[in-house]
Protein backbone atom coordinates (compact mmCIF):
# COMPACT_ATOMS: atom_id res chain seq x y z
CA UNK A 1 0.00 0.00 0.00
CA UNK A 2 1.40 3.66 -1.42
CA UNK A 3 0.03 6.63 0.69
CA UNK A 4 0.63 9.93 -1.38
CA UNK A 5 0.86 13.56 -1.11
CA UNK A 6 2.24 15.57 -3.81
CA UNK A 7 3.18 19.08 -3.07
CA UNK A 8 2.20 20.14 -6.86
CA UNK A 9 -1.10 20.45 -5.87
CA UNK A 10 -2.99 22.18 -3.10
CA UNK A 11 -2.44 20.08 -0.12
CA UNK A 12 -4.69 18.23 1.84
CA UNK A 13 -6.84 20.01 4.91
CA UNK A 14 -6.47 17.37 7.45
CA UNK A 15 -5.13 13.89 8.35
CA UNK A 16 -5.51 12.38 5.24
CA UNK A 17 -3.75 11.41 1.81
CA UNK A 18 -4.53 12.65 -1.55
CA UNK A 19 -4.52 9.35 -2.57
CA UNK A 20 -3.81 5.60 -1.82
CA UNK A 21 -2.71 2.67 -3.89
CA UNK A 22 -3.64 -0.85 -2.95
CA UNK A 23 -3.98 -3.70 -4.63
CA UNK A 24 -4.36 -2.22 -8.38
CA UNK A 25 -6.29 0.73 -7.68
CA UNK A 26 -6.14 3.87 -7.07
CA UNK A 27 -8.33 5.50 -4.26
CA UNK A 28 -8.60 9.42 -4.45
CA UNK A 29 -9.82 11.45 -1.42
CA UNK A 30 -12.16 14.23 -1.75
CA UNK A 31 -11.11 16.54 -3.81
CA UNK A 32 -11.95 20.21 -3.64
CA UNK A 33 -11.54 23.03 -5.86
CA UNK A 34 -9.55 24.92 -3.71
CA UNK A 35 -7.07 25.99 -6.42
CA UNK A 36 -9.77 28.91 -7.14
CA UNK A 37 -11.83 30.68 -4.74
CA UNK A 38 -15.45 29.37 -3.33
CA UNK A 39 -16.93 32.34 -5.49
CA UNK A 40 -15.03 31.41 -8.48
CA UNK A 41 -17.95 30.33 -11.30
CA UNK A 42 -19.05 26.82 -11.52
CA UNK A 43 -16.79 25.66 -14.53
CA UNK A 44 -13.81 27.18 -12.92
CA UNK A 45 -14.50 24.98 -9.91
CA UNK A 46 -15.43 22.04 -12.29
CA UNK A 47 -11.69 22.33 -13.85
CA UNK A 48 -9.45 22.98 -11.01
CA UNK A 49 -11.33 19.75 -9.36
CA UNK A 50 -10.13 17.49 -12.60
CA UNK A 51 -7.07 19.57 -12.95
CA UNK A 52 -6.05 18.54 -9.81
CA UNK A 53 -7.33 14.69 -10.05
CA UNK A 54 -5.34 14.41 -13.03
CA UNK A 55 -2.09 14.89 -11.69
CA UNK A 56 -2.72 12.86 -8.69
CA UNK A 57 -3.59 10.19 -10.71
CA UNK A 58 -0.53 10.67 -12.89
CA UNK A 59 1.80 11.06 -10.21
CA UNK A 60 0.24 7.59 -9.12
CA UNK A 61 0.31 6.28 -12.59
CA UNK A 62 -3.04 6.02 -13.52
CA UNK A 63 -5.30 8.52 -15.81
CA UNK A 64 -8.59 9.79 -16.24
CA UNK A 65 -9.26 7.11 -18.80
CA UNK A 66 -8.59 4.70 -15.84
CA UNK A 67 -11.69 6.06 -14.15
CA UNK A 68 -13.62 2.97 -12.47
CA UNK A 69 -16.27 5.09 -10.06
CA UNK A 70 -16.51 9.28 -9.48
CA UNK A 71 -18.38 10.59 -6.76
CA UNK A 72 -19.44 14.01 -7.48
CA UNK A 73 -21.05 15.59 -4.02
CA UNK A 74 -23.11 18.96 -5.13
CA UNK A 75 -24.37 21.56 -3.16
CA UNK A 76 -26.72 23.19 -5.11
CA UNK A 77 -28.50 20.29 -7.59
CA UNK A 78 -29.70 22.82 -9.86
CA UNK A 79 -25.94 22.87 -10.65
CA UNK A 80 -26.23 19.31 -12.20
CA UNK A 81 -26.83 19.89 -15.89
CA UNK A 82 -23.85 22.21 -16.21
CA UNK A 83 -22.08 19.73 -13.71
CA UNK A 84 -22.94 16.59 -16.61
CA UNK A 85 -21.69 18.81 -19.41
CA UNK A 86 -18.49 19.54 -17.88
CA UNK A 87 -17.98 15.84 -17.25
CA UNK A 88 -18.71 14.84 -20.33
CA UNK A 89 -16.02 16.99 -22.06
CA UNK A 90 -13.79 15.84 -19.64
CA UNK A 91 -14.09 11.85 -19.83
CA UNK A 92 -14.90 12.08 -23.32
CA UNK A 93 -16.05 8.11 -24.40
CA UNK A 94 -15.12 7.00 -21.21
CA UNK A 95 -17.93 6.33 -19.18
CA UNK A 96 -16.89 5.11 -15.68
CA UNK A 97 -19.50 4.28 -12.75
CA UNK A 98 -20.96 7.61 -11.08
CA UNK A 99 -22.96 8.68 -8.40
CA UNK A 100 -24.14 11.89 -7.84
CA UNK A 101 -24.57 13.19 -4.04
CA UNK A 102 -26.42 16.75 -2.98
CA UNK A 103 -25.17 17.85 -0.13
CA UNK A 104 -26.51 20.81 2.37
CA UNK A 105 -23.49 22.43 1.80
CA UNK A 106 -19.27 21.38 1.23
CA UNK A 107 -16.06 22.93 2.95
CA UNK A 108 -15.23 25.99 2.38
CA UNK A 109 -18.65 26.43 0.56
CA UNK A 110 -17.17 25.03 -2.90
CA UNK A 111 -20.27 23.92 -5.14
CA UNK A 112 -18.51 20.59 -5.62
CA UNK A 113 -16.68 17.96 -4.47
CA UNK A 114 -15.29 14.79 -6.15
CA UNK A 115 -13.65 11.28 -4.99
CA UNK A 116 -12.71 9.04 -7.58
CA UNK A 117 -11.52 5.35 -7.75
CA UNK A 118 -9.12 4.12 -10.78
CA UNK A 119 -7.16 1.29 -11.77
CA UNK A 120 -3.41 1.34 -10.56
CA UNK A 121 -1.18 1.98 -14.06
CA UNK A 122 2.67 1.43 -14.77
CA UNK A 123 4.82 0.27 -11.29
CA UNK A 124 6.53 3.51 -12.51
CA UNK A 125 4.76 5.97 -11.43
CA UNK A 126 6.29 9.30 -9.96
CA UNK A 127 6.87 7.79 -6.63
CA UNK A 128 7.64 11.16 -5.19
CA UNK A 129 4.43 11.82 -3.53
CA UNK A 130 4.26 8.20 -2.41
CA UNK A 131 5.71 6.45 0.55
CA UNK A 132 5.30 2.88 1.60
CA UNK A 133 3.29 1.20 3.90
CA UNK A 134 3.10 -2.04 5.99
CA UNK A 135 -0.49 -3.53 5.81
Amino acid sequence: MRTCIFPSVPGPNGHYSHAVVFNGAVYLSGILPNAVSPEAALEDQFHAVFSTIESILAGCGSALSQTVLCRIYVAELRDWPEINRLYAERFGEHRPARVVVPVKELHFGYRLEVELMAQAGHEHADEGGCSKKPL
